[in-house]
């Protein structure tokens, strides 16, 4: 059925596959629509990538260890920690601008990812990037 798209994902490295996840994670996220259509999933990337979700899921956890929906997670974690830097945003506008239905939703993912709720993981680093002057 798609068997070209899947043999050429097969032949897919770890890194390989991360790379094509962040890559497809940028492109969801700079078509400015986030907000409306929330955070991207497994069978979004899936679908992009013209495979069968399982396959895709099976795939993903052969090369990386995780389920599909972890490695997404992480990478939106990663890029939450990128955004939080920047203070002159508000936590709320971050999590929306992530696709977060609430902010509250957000700090829960972010606190189960990191360990810190945004506010503190950007109070910490605030404090030592000031100290570092």
């Amino acid at each position: 059925m798609k068997k070209s798209g899947i043999h050429k994902e097969k032949s897919l490295t770890y890194l390989d596959m991360a790379r094509v996840l962040k890559n497809l994670l940028r492109e969801y996220y700079s078509c400015g629509h986030t907000a409306a259509l929330g955070i991207p999933s497994a069978y979004w990337f899936a679908e992009k990538l013209g495979m069968d979700y399982q396959c895709f899921e099976d795939l993903t956890f052969k090369q990386t260890g995780l389920s599909a929906q972890d490695l997404i997670a992480s990478e939106l974690a990663r890029s939450a920690r990128l955004k939080l830097f920047d203070t002159s945003r508000s936590i709320a506008f971050t999590a929306c601008e992530l696709g977060f239905k609430t902010t509250n939703h957000f700090e829960r993912f972010f606190k189960q990812q990191t360990g810190f709720t945004p506010f503190r993981y950007r109070e910490i680093i605030t404090k030592n990037f000031t100290g570092c002057r």
